[in-house]
């Protein structure tokens, strides 16, 4: 049952966005001018193909819908909707679509499409799928040369390195706080920090080091069970260069936060080839090239934004879920 809720959930979607795709009868396609119409029984295998994407495999009263519509949306539905065409064939879609035709038909006799929500809703959908159709076409348009991914790898070679790490968190408690859950007076997390890490220059196995510093309340955690690859930009700039400052098999200095003190375990730097981050390169200016091109429709088009109505308003956040996590806290990149 709920993969049925999926699967209907998921094309219910499409159908709307995609909405009106249905047609009208369709009129045979037109030579080219000055054509030659072909000889009898010379088909091409294109010619074929063609004809068989216009073939139609549904009606609804007059409303007939095509080969080639039915497979487009089938090509945008998700995985697990894709899962269940693939096991019980293209009957639900066709199934689905006739409801579609036969609801949105029902509403126009009714005249639904004359509420104010309804026509904005209509609007905002119709300037939706027009966006998505300008931003697929804006992006195949986009070139990036192999020189310009070259030159950025050579420019931004640091973002790219790599390092393997291990990472201690030592929480500190919160100002006025007695709760030992919620860690350690500042004082005390701060030399169970400088503990860890003299631990660990001293040699001491990273395992060993958390067995002997581990608190029934996880006050002091040890991260990463293996050792983990990480860049500089998913990480706290302050944590990142004292991780990446840190020769290999090193131990950073002690970091602090608000929230806690961090000490990393370093095991290796990695510094990849242009072959191996040149794809990822060109995505990246792909996309700066694409948001330059936006930013300069904003331009032409003198965009105007409320501030005070825009800006972003205070959480409240309950009191039970107030508490700090007990994670290194890292940005997104």
């Amino acid at each position: 049952m709920k993969q049925k809720n999926l699967w209907r959930a998921s094309l219910a979607i499409i159908l709307l966005v995609s909405a009106t795709g249905a047609q009208q009868p369709a009129t045979a396609p037109k030579p080219a001018q000055g054509g030659t119409p072909p000889a009898a029984g010379a088909g091409t295998a294109a010619t074929k193909a063609a004809a068989s994407s216009q073939k139609v495999v549904l009606k609804v009263g007059t409303t007939q819908v095509t080969e080639s519509e039915i497979d487009s949306l089938v090509s945008k539905l998700g995985r697990r909707a894709s899962a269940i065409v693939a096991a019980e064939g293209l009957r639900p879609v066709g199934e689905e679509y006739v409801k579609m035709l036969l609801l949105s038909r029902r509403a126009m006799d009714e005249h639904l499409d004359s509420s104010p929500a309804l026509r904005s809703q209509l609007e905002y959908l119709r300037a939706q799928t027009l966006a998505e159709a300008e931003y697929q076409k804006m992006a195949s348009e986009v070139k990036v040369s192999q020189q310009e991914v070259s030159d950025y790898f050579t420019a931004h070679r640091s973002e790219f390195e790599t390092v393997r790490v291990r990472q201690f968190l030592i929480k500190k408690r919160p100002e006025g706080s007695k709760d030992p859950v919620q860690g350690f007076p500042a004082e005390e997390a701060k030399a169970n920090a400088e503990a860890i890490r003299k631990a660990l220059l001293d040699g001491t196995d990273i395992d060993k080091v958390a067995d002997d510093f581990a608190t029934p309340t996880s006050a002091i955690t040890l991260l990463d069970r293996k050792p983990r690859t990480l860049r500089r930009a998913e990480m706290q700039p302050a944590l990142a260069k004292a991780t990446f400052d840190v020769k290999d098999a090193g131990v950073s200095e002690l970091v602090e936060t608000s929230q806690a003190f961090m000490v990393v375990k370093v095991f290796g730097h990695q510094y990849p080839e242009l072959k191996e981050v040149a794809t990822e390169i060109e995505t990246k200016l792909r996309q700066q090239k694409l948001d330059a091109e936006i930013d300069e429709l904003r331009k032409k088009a003198g965009v105007w934004m409320d501030k005070d109505y825009f800006k972003a308003k205070p959480l409240t956040t309950p009191a039970s879920a107030a508490q700090p996590p007990a994670s290194i806290p890292t940005r997104r990149p």
